[in-house]
């Protein structure tokens, strides 16, 4: 891998995964594709990736990623280190946001978002001073400043 920022991309469709890989590639991250939360939890233990955040869907058919990120941040405990986890849902209740929120999402982003909202909150998220990722920053668009 690059310099770049590195994000895990915990999604079972592929379309999906598709679309998040090349906004997350357009601000300049790389990514790493995990399309169950066993196999998000395998690439958290033992890929030797740190990553800086984990985009998390949340209806997935072995592990949702409610139980997903309750296991990653159990598992923290130990680590003591915090990643980011956004949760990504098309479901866009306030109920889901604070269900995500409650398991241990950083924060939410809901289905149908734009490039505009997931620069941002990447941004807010994922940005590292010490991996300086211009691409992310505003008025960019997707330029280094």
């Amino acid at each position: 891998m690059s310099e770049n920022p590195i994000l895990l991309i915990v999604e079972d469709d592929k379309t999906q995964q598709k679309v998040l890989g090349l906004l997350a590639e357009k601000y300049g991250f790389d990514v790493v594709i995990a399309n169950t939360g066993a196999k998000a939890l395998v690439e958290l233990d033992s890929s030797g990736v740190k990553f800086d955040a984990v985009l998390m869907d949340i209806r997935m058919p072995d592990m949702d990623g409610y139980e997903c990120t309750n296991s990653i941040r159990t598992r923290e405990l130990v680590s003591g280190r915090h990643i980011p986890i956004i949760a990504i849902t098309a479901y866009a209740s306030e109920s889901y946001r604070a269900k995500c929120l409650a398991a241990g999402a950083d924060d939410y982003l809901s289905k149908p978002f734009d490039a505009e909202d997931f620069r941002k909150i990447l941004l807010k998220w994922a940005y590292n001073p010490n991996k300086p990722n211009l691409k992310l920053l505003p008025g960019s668009k997707g330029e280094p400043v």
